[in-house]
C-alpha cells in the first residue's frame, strides 16, 4: 500500500507564477504529471507544482527527492489567491 505524503507549510516559504514549460503537456490535458504555472519554495528550493488529472478534478503536487508530496490545504489556497 502506497502512503500519501503532504507538504509542510512551515516548509513553503514563498510561491510565484511563471509561463508553463512545454514540456509535460499533453494533448488530451491529462496525465499524471501536467505541469502548471505555478512554482513554490520549498524547504529552500524551487518546485514546480504539477497535477495529476484523470477525470474531472486534479491533484496538485510536488516532486522532493523522487517522492510526490501533494499540497496541504493552506499552500494550495495560497496558490489560488495569486490566479
Amino acid at each position: 500500500m502506497t502512503e500519501i505524503s503532504y507538504t509542510t507549510p512551515a516548509l513553503v516559504t514563498e510561491h510565484k507564477v511563471t509561463d508553463v514549460p512545454w514540456s509535460g503537456r499533453t494533448v488530451s490535458g491529462y496525465g499524471g504529471r501536467i505541469p502548471t504555472r505555478h512554482m513554490i519554495r520549498y524547504a529552500g528550493r524551487w518546485q514546480r507544482v504539477r497535477v495529476m488529472v484523470y477525470g474531472n478534478a486534479g491533484s496538485a503536487y510536488i516532486t522532493v527527492k523522487g517522492q510526490h508530496l501533494f499540497l496541504d490545504t493552506d499552500t494550495e489556497w495560497s496558490l489560488s489567491e495569486t490566479v
